[in-house]
């Protein structure tokens, strides 16, 4: 009888486990790579942004209309003079491990930004805070710092000088909260596993196979968790095109974006794949501290060369744009009702400029390519950055008559590739962190971690300077306006196209948010099925 009393538990215990099982609502999300970080700091890349997003949470978070709402801090106050802002943070907030959250954990967070030694890429958006850029620079005691937390649940910010975009900053990564007794065990690979971080966003991570997979599962302790109505998502890493096209027909995966361009007709045709607005711009950069591309004449040579219509419409196929310049259209100008791209000038052809770019190489001593040394163009491994590579090989080769090798890399090593100059072109990429021109402009200031081709330019240092101190937004613009025109002037890069996003989605999920900043948000997400 005991016997078939336990039978009998052992039996529902089974049937409660596989209705829970099959009652959790999950879907399958295409990352594509393997983040190199997911260190709120260190990450510079989508693939981790899109990860850290949907796991870590600030201050204020990214509302689902793109502007800045409050997240962890219910409420903020700023002083008369604009200098001293005030964070109220939420009762009872928590982290996924349960241990609860202060303000210090937030001071503690911001702190690593400005901290030289982890050698964050966007430090420098953190030197509007009192002595943050003396801090940085080893001038001043972390002490000095403009960051307060007389109690737990109160943040003070003391500024050096107001910044026009001080809430999107508090929504950006960068400014994430982090444990010191995590962070110092292991400070540069604390994010690398499940085991070891602690997340404060609608999930946490609970499964991390290495360049195969992550999961991440709804946290509990979340503060918005009865609005997160997705149980779990699990992120591949599928990185070939084809191979993602064929696992989403297969119904292997839910969500995938930029299928292979060759397809790409025929599934907005048939509704399959659509675009999703996205804010930003393809280009390339010259190593331009280095002969051949020292010499203004033949970039800009390099740079006529291009059929930019040809790209767009025989290469890529997805509802991108030419770009004439660096900043693409979206992105406000002097009022939010005036476009900053409208504002500006066309600098490029969208057609190849074949006269005047031989022209310029003839000035600059290799007329028709005679004497020109061979050159490489570097770029991160996958079908359409091989396409992209090839059509601007062969461009270059016969409207310049030079000779141009392509190498192509892994991800992660590419990017330590461009970190380190080394390339004399190389493949980019940027996506707006912000809905400002600033974002883009200020990857050229001298000295920048981003800056890979190594540009300087003192005037254009001034103006993005001035610009991040300006609260006029029409003086604002006026000075990055001017700042892309010597960007334009001077070509360290080579815009290419103005992005837009195809993807697929299957109809058995909905909600996923797709930022024009090319992050994806599941804390909406549902699966309908």
């Amino acid at each position: 009888m005991r016997k078939t009393y336990l039978c009998i538990l052992l039996l529902a215990a089974m049937l409660v486990a596989g209705v829970a099982q099959a009652e959790e609502k999950a879907f399958v999300y295409n990352l594509g790579v393997e983040p190199r970080t997911i260190d709120p700091v260190l990450n510079n890349a989508v693939d981790g942004s899109v990860v850290i997003f949907n796991i870590f949470e600030g201050l204020v978070r990214i509302g689902l209309d793109d502007a800045p709402e409050p997240g962890h801090a219910e409420s903020w106050e700023v002083s008369k003079d604009g200098l001293t802002w005030t964070f109220r943070l939420r009762k009872d907030l928590k982290w996924s491990d349960g241990v609860p959250m202060t303000a210090e954990h937030f001071r503690y967070g911001f702190l690593r930004l400005l901290d030289a030694e982890n050698a964050s890429p966007y430090a420098h958006y953190g030197f509007f805070v009192k002595n943050g850029e003396a801090y940085y620079n080893g001038k001043a005691k972390v002490e000095d710092v403009g960051f307060e937390a007389p109690d737990d649940r109160t943040l003070v910010m003391k500024l050096e000088y107001q910044s026009p975009l001080l809430l999107d900053y508090m929504a950006y990564h960068i400014f994430f909260p982090a444990r010191p007794e995590i962070v110092e065990k292991d400070p540069r690979g604390w994010t690398a596993k499940p085991e070891t971080i602690v997340c404060n966003g609608p999930f946490m991570l609970t499964d991390w196979q290495h360049n195969s997979e992550m999961t991440i599962k709804k946290n509990p302790h979340y503060w918005d968790a009865d609005n997160v109505k997705t149980d779990s998502v699990r992120m591949v890493m599928i990185t070939d095109a084809n191979t993602g096209l064929a696992a989403f027909k297969a119904g292997k995966i839910d969500f995938l974006k930029n299928p292979p361009s060759p397809m790409l007709p025929q599934l907005f045709q048939s509704g399959e794949a659509q675009v999703a607005p996205t804010l930003g711009t393809s280009f390339s950069v010259f190593h331009v501290t280095e002969p051949p591309f020292d010499d203004i004449r033949v970039r800009k040579a390099f740079a006529l060369a291009v059929d930019r219509t040809a790209l767009v419409e025989k290469v890529v196929m997805g509802g991108q744009k030419p770009a004439t310049a660096f900043i693409p259209y979206g992105i406000p100008g002097k009022t939010k009702e005036k476009d900053f791209r409208a504002e500006g000038k066309d600098y490029l052809p969208v057609k190849a400029d074949v006269e005047g770019a031989k022209k310029l190489l003839a000035e600059a001593g290799y007329p028709d390519g005679k004497g020109f040394p061979k050159v490489t163009y570097k770029y991160n491994a996958s079908v359409i950055n091989k396409a992209i590579a090839e059509a601007l090989q062969a461009m270059w080769k016969q409207n310049l008559g030079v000779e141009v090798e392509l190498v192509n890399e892994e991800w992660k090593v590419f990017i330590d590739t461009r970190a380190q100059h080394n390339f004399q072109i190389a493949r980019h990429a940027y996506l707006v962190d912000f809905f400002d021109a600033g974002s883009l402009l200020e990857l050229w200031i001298t000295g920048t971690y981003e800056n890979y081709p190594e540009y300087s330019d003192a005037r254009y240092d001034e103006l993005i300077k001035a610009s991040l101190r300006e609260m006029d937004p029409a003086k604002r613009t006026g000075y990055l306006l001017e700042a892309e025109e010597i960007l334009m002037r001077d070509l360290p890069v080579l815009p290419l196209y103005y992005y837009a996003t195809p993807y697929m989605q299957s109809q058995r999920v909905k909600g996923i948010y797709i930022s024009p900043r090319n992050w994806d948000f599941f804390r909406t997400a549902e699966v309908v099925e």
